[in-house]
């Protein structure tokens, strides 16, 4: 035991209660258990996501935020532009948010379903669209995001997609 308290002090550790607490930050603020309830319901939802739209947690929390950002950009554009922000608008976001995941979610289980059973080639072309739709959802979302970006610089809505474009020509 003395070895181990010589090597955390060698790690700046005076004591065996501030190494735990630095394991448990939330010890601290006697919340251990509140976050150990939210990482229980957290892990069903981990492997609900992996089995809808095939999905890791990063991968979805990624998506999340492209989809986040966008709507946050939105906001900020739209304040810029002098629009009001209306609660018709965050349900259009969350319709297209929720349109884009069944999107996603539709080909990635019929696919898993048809590999179950042997049907190589209605999975492989199911796999393919979702893996399309994934990519396209995504870069769709870029491209808002680049407009509402263009907006709140101070640039017309069309400026970093021409100039992207332009790159490419």
């Amino acid at each position: 035991m003395k070895h181990f308290e010589k090597l955390l002090k060698t790690f700046d550790f005076q004591s065996y209660l501030e190494f735990g607490q630095s394991l448990l930050p939330s010890s601290k603020y006697q919340i251990t258990t509140a976050t150990m309830m939210l990482s229980v319901i957290l892990t069903p939802f981990e492997k609900a996501t992996e089995l809808l739209f095939g999905f890791d947690g990063l991968a979805l929390a990624a998506l999340l935020a492209v989809f986040f950002l966008e709507m946050v950009t939105g906001v900020s554009a739209s304040l810029i532009r002098n629009e009001p922000i209306s609660s018709a608008r965050f349900s259009r976001f969350t319709l297209k948010t929720a349109c884009y995941l069944v999107l996603i979610a539709i080909p990635f289980v019929l696919s898993k379903n048809y590999m179950r059973y042997n049907r190589d080639v209605p999975a492989t072309i199911l796999d393919w669209l979702n893996i399309f739709l994934v990519l396209h959802i995504v870069q769709e979302n870029v491209v808002s995001i680049l407009e509402n970006l263009a907006v709140i610089s101070g640039k017309p809505k069309t400026a970093w997609i021409e100039a992207i474009k332009a790159k490419f020509k």
